[in-house]
């Protein structure tokens, strides 16, 4: 394999907005609030590590996994059993999994708050789960992703602000955590939704292997009706949350309305109109694009 081909087989672009999510986290919306951190620079990009190679390995298996669906879905980027042996795949999981734990291990350890582990575990644990069968069963594959996105972004806070917050800083340290709770429900509900994009645009090689997915239950019709409703949601929460600190931020408030309500509802508009995979894959993308013009928003805050 090329550099091109594992840059693709580990979803480069993926990882790369999960780095970019926490860093603009660290190093613009906990440095604007002047929040009491427990995470230097070096455990920091231990911890954005450890996250990568555990989404990694979770790529991996589910590869793995999915090599039947993929023959039928997109057999240009069949890679396992192609282009690397499925042995190989394996041992290439296991040990990027392992060493994603032990660094998780070792940052909970150094924080003193080695409870915290535990989510390293349940993240590891799902993506391996859904790879093996959660992905098959009605809409409990695309709960299972979009909780390992929202636990994603939401151990920064855990990881940077829990363990040193206290009874003379509480009241920031807390309002800065919430915010980071709502981030990644935000993130939660549009992985949902992309999830259950793809769940249509898969549908043929879904089949193929049984899946009980939403558009193989309800049809196509139905899941778009579903998708198109539901879209309100984080809709509305964006213009509920852009009005609240319109007073306070109207260059942030400006900035959501422009460049995450404008797309939303773009897509809420093509929806229920797309029928090709190629639409499907176009709205994919635009609320992988949503969802990293939304979590900028940090930079205007503060």
């Amino acid at each position: 394999m090329t550099i091109k081909d594992f840059l693709i087989f580990f979803r480069w672009k993926n990882l790369l907005m999960i780095i970019i999510i926490q860093y603009l986290l660290k190093y613009l919306l906990f440095q604007k609030f002047d929040l009491t951190t427990s995470l230097d620079t070096i455990h920091f990009f231990i911890l954005v590590f450890s996250t990568v190679l555990i989404a990694t390995a979770g790529y991996i298996i589910n590869d793995i996994n999915d090599i039947k669906a993929d023959k039928v879905n997109k057999p240009d980027k069949l890679f396992v059993g192609k282009k690397i042996s499925i042995n190989n795949s394996y041992n290439l999981y296991l040990a990027l999994n392992f060493i994603g734990l032990l660094l998780g291990f070792y940052l909970s350890y150094s924080i003193e708050y080695v409870s915290f582990f535990t989510v390293f575990i349940i993240i590891s644990l799902l993506l391996y789960r859904y790879a093996i069968d959660l992905k098959k069963r009605f809409l409990i594959g695309n709960l299972t992703i979009s909780f390992i996105v929202f636990l994603s972004i939401l151990i920064v806070g855990i990881y940077d602000i829990v363990p040193v917050t206290n009874a003379y800083n509480n009241q920031t340290q807390i309002q800065v955590f919430l915010l980071v709770f709502k981030i990644s429900c935000f993130a939660f509900f549009l992985t949902l939704i992309r999830e259950i994009i793809k769940d249509l645009e898969d549908i043929n090689g879904d089949l193929k292997i049984g899946a009980k997915t939403l558009p193989i239950k309800l049809g196509q019709n139905k899941t778009k009706n579903i998708l198109f409703y539901f879209s309100f949601i984080p809709l509305i929460a964006i213009i509920y949350f852009a009005f609240t600190i319109y007073k306070t931020n109207l260059l942030a408030s400006i900035y959501l309305l422009i460049f995450v309500v404008s797309p939303l509802l773009y897509f809420i508009t093509r929806v229920k109109k797309s029928n090709t995979k190629i639409e499907y894959l176009k709205l994919s993308n635009l609320l992988k694009i949503i969802m990293l013009l939304g979590i900028i928003t940090v930079l205007f805050l503060g």
